[in-house]
């Protein structure tokens, strides 16, 4: 089965087995996406997640019906637990068929995509040297202390999935390494030769 792209089949496979798990109102969804871990959180927001979810039920892939469940009310002052009607999603077949097909493509598969920064690179000379290696400096600092945040965070994790959680959590890590990495050396070489010509290599030759 061909996929729709990357980022919507990550998001399907998410939902998807996490409703296969158990049948899940949406607001049961989104508590445990943010509480399972920050990077399902972030790939996911909330407007995503119901659109994905909208598309999964036009696809036959999730039934979706009105049942009695307990669940808390709305606003704080109707937070206790009661039953009350949600709209309830359900895998279908069809739904779990489409589940273990993008699990097994996102496994085995690699596309590689150019980020935000790699397009940026090539437009580096409309700044200066200063201002470059002075962003690219924010951008490590941020990227480390995201680190830190998740060593945390893993450091705090209980041991349920915890397979699953370090198998995630490493390569997070090793994708947050890389690209530390990739800055120190890219800072080196702006602080030895500054913005150089080979960044202009997407405009044409002047005639």
């Amino acid at each position: 089965m061909a996929s729709d792209g990357g980022g919507a089949s990550q998001k399907q496979v998410l939902l998807l087995g996490l409703v296969m798990e158990r049948p899940m109102y949406g607001q049961q969804l989104r508590e445990v996406i943010e509480g399972h871990h920050d990077i399902f959180a972030a790939a996911l927001k909330k407007p995503t997640m119901y659109y994905q979810l909208d598309r999964l039920v036009a696809d036959g892939c999730l039934d979706l019906r009105a049942e009695t469940v307990d669940a808390p009310g709305p606003g704080r002052g109707h937070a206790a637990i009661a039953p009350r009607e949600r709209d309830v999603y359900r895998i279908t077949e069809a739904g779990r068929g489409r589940f273990f097909d993008l699990l097994r493509e996102s496994l085995a598969s690699f596309v590689p995509v150019a980020s935000e920064v790699d397009v940026s690179i090539f437009f580096l000379h409309h700044l200066s040297t200063s201002e470059v290696i002075e962003l690219l400096e924010r951008r490590r600092a941020m990227i480390a202390s995201t680190r830190e945040r998740l060593q945390t965070q893993r450091a705090s994790q209980s041991k349920a999935d915890r397979t699953a959680h370090l198998i995630v959590d490493d390569h997070t890590f090793a994708l947050l390494d890389a690209e530390l990495s990739w800055i120190d050396r890219t800072l080196i070489r702006l602080r030895r030769s500054g913005v150089g010509p080979e960044v202009h290599t997407l405009h044409p030759t002047p005639i």
